[in-house]
């Protein structure tokens, strides 16, 4: 398993201290531009670049950080520290720059590990599926409760149109993604771990490796809430010494529900060790968010949050950005936008949109990378039995080349119901052809498929 070079946080701090300076590497990122505006407000001279523009970037520029569109040396003169995460490779022109002249390359976990030690209380949500709702949900509990947190999420919160909420220095609730082992630099007070199943497999090589990292996760911070009803998350906690808050279905737990009504809206009462803590009206659908929401009680619980204003908060959440948005309509099928890319969380969007749906459900889907596409080939296929139709597109390399032998064409041809479109204006012709007033369409997958077929769509 491949290592990355990681910083302590305190010695991020002596160097940012020293240097007052950090040029971003990607800054249009949505944690990259979270994390240059949490720096800029601490006093540090910000600046960065990216591919291209975009409404994130305009929004750091109106807070007086310089923003480059494209990578090249010459905009980077005079910083002498510098951020960048995973898309970026050691050829890029700036950090090329940077490290011909010396300069300090610190990885974005690394800086997201310096600026949790900013707050006095800080809960890092972990798990292979639901961090980026499951963190936004625990925020809007959060500021229910009048912690006004700063909330540092993987996307963006529907309330706020943002996927950075700009709170006080007391209380920090952020997404702690495990690939490279990222979250091992973060350090909060509360590790909450919502499932470990198996991801990542072009970095985590065995199931063992991967249950390994959120072991060491866990066993990083004094604090912990953990859904037990999860294998892997069971055997990550083991042995753990710290203040431990369990959650789950079974009265086994910690944290369970009662009375559970999942006809509509999920709503329960959420017990913790038998006794009522509050009822809880979720605002989004799924037995999925049942289970995220119990892991945002075991944290409220551990904070010492009031049970009526946790449960305020969570039935105000309305959900995230790409998680089964409805994004309008096209001949009267509704159109959905969402970012399901594992074959678990596949199941569990197409178990609520077949609740939503009237008529037939179609799934466009971009399978990512190569590397999880042949591992979980199988479990692809069989996932898109809940739906009429799934249509493949290419797959979105991100970060690989194609030496495994996978694509698209190869998917739909084992999918009984598959069809495969590849070009994403192809797909939405095809949808176009065959949508129905009371269908729905799911724009599903991480890659960049959702924006050229939802456009095609509806405008």
């Amino acid at each position: 398993m491949c290592k990355f070079d990681s910083i302590a946080p305190e010695d991020v701090g002596k160097l940012l201290s020293k240097e007052k300076n950090a040029y971003f590497i990607g800054i249009g990122g949505v944690s990259m531009s979270s994390l240059a505006e949490i720096l800029a407000d601490s006093g540090c001279n910000v600046a960065g670049s990216d591919r291209v523009l975009s409404p994130v970037t305009d929004g750091l520029q109106q807070r007086g950080i310089t923003v480059y569109e494209g990578h090249n040396a010459e905009n980077c003169r005079g910083f002498t520290v510098f951020v960048y995460n995973a898309a970026i490779h050691k050829d890029n022109p700036e950090y090329a720059y940077a490290k011909e002249n010396g300069f300090a390359l610190i990885r974005r976990a690394d800086i997201l590990g310096y600026v949790v030690t900013f707050y006095k209380t800080s809960v890092g949500v972990a798990g292979t599926h639901g961090k980026s709702t499951s963190t936004a949900m625990l925020g809007a509990a959060l500021e229910a409760a009048g912690l006004d947190p700063t909330v540092l999420n993987g996307a963006a919160m529907r309330n706020i149109n943002s996927s950075y909420r700009r709170g006080g220095r007391e209380c920090l609730c952020f997404e702690a993604c495990e690939y490279t082992d990222s979250f091992l630099s973060f350090y909060p007070k509360t590790a909450l771990v919502l499932n470990v199943g198996y991801d990542h497999a072009d970095y985590f090589k065995t199931v063992e490796n991967y249950i390994a990292s959120f072991k060491k996760y866990i066993s990083q911070s004094p604090s912990a809430v953990v859904n037990i009803d999860s294998d892997g998350a069971k055997k990550a906690v083991e042995g753990y010494t710290g203040k431990l808050i369990t959650c789950g279905m079974k009265n086994s737990a910690d944290v369970y529900p009662e009375n559970l009504n999942t006809s509509g809206l999920p709503e329960f009462d959420a017990i913790y060790k038998g006794k009522k803590y509050a009822h809880i009206k979720l605002g989004v659908y799924g037995m999925h968010n049942v289970s995220n929401a119990l892991c945002c009680i075991g944290a409220c619980i551990l904070l010492g949050v009031d049970g009526e204003a946790a449960a305020a908060g969570i039935a105000k959440f309305e959900g995230v950005a790409r998680r089964f948005e409805l994004k309008g309509e096209y001949n009267g099928a509704k159109i959905y936008d969402d970012y399901a890319h594992h074959p678990d969380e596949i199941n569990a969007t197409l178990s609520i949109a077949r609740q939503c749906t009237e008529g037939r459900l179609y799934v466009a889907f971009q399978s990512h990378t190569y590397s999880r596409t042949k591992e979980f080939y199988k479990d692809f296929i069989k996932a898109f039995e809940g739906c009429d139709e799934v249509i493949y597109c290419d797959i979105y390399p991100a970060r690989e080349t194609d030496t495994l032998g996978m694509s698209a064409q190869k998917l739909a041809e084992d999918t009984e119901n598959g069809v495969y479109k590849g070009d994403f204006h192809g797909a939405a012709d095809y949808l176009k052809q065959i949508l129905k007033p009371g269908d729905s369409a799911v724009i599903m997958g991480a890659g960049n498929a959702n924006a050229v077929i939802i456009k095609d769509l509806i405008g």
